[in-house]
C-alpha cells in the first residue's frame, strides 16, 4: 500500500509525462514580483493556443529575435555596433580549477 506522499508523487509523474507527450515543456523562471502576473498570463495564452497564442508569440518574437550572423562581414558589423565599442575592456578566461567532485 502506498502512502499519501508516494501516491501524490506518482500522480505528478504521470501528469508531467502526459504533458510532455503532448509536446509541452515545463520551465521555471525567476522574475521580479511585479511581473509574475504578466509571465503567468503569457504562459497561459501560449498554452491555450489559437489566435491569442499566435499574437503573443509574434509580439515576443519581434522583441527577442536576433538573427545569427551568416557571414564574417555580418559578424563584424554586429561587433562594431556593440555599445562596448571604444571602451577599454579586458576579457580573460577564468583559470580556476573548478571544484572537486567525488563520484563514489
Amino acid at each position: 500500500m502506498q502512502s499519501g506522499r508516494e501516491e501524490t508523487k506518482q500522480r505528478v509523474v504521470r501528469h508531467r509525462a502526459k504533458v510532455a507527450a503532448q509536446g509541452a515543456r515545463r520551465v521555471e523562471v525567476t522574475v521580479p514580483a511585479q511581473d509574475v502576473g504578466i509571465v503567468k498570463a503569457v504562459a497561459g495564452a501560449l498554452r491555450t493556443g489559437g489566435d491569442e497564442a499566435r499574437r503573443v508569440r509574434n509580439a515576443l518574437a519581434s522583441l527577442t529575435a536576433v538573427e545569427p550572423a551568416r557571414t564574417g562581414a555580418e559578424l563584424l558589423a554586429f561587433l562594431r555596433a556593440s555599445p562596448l565599442v571604444g571602451e577599454d575592456v579586458t576579457i580573460e578566461r577564468d583559470r580556476t580549477p573548478g571544484r572537486v567532485v567525488d563520484f563514489e
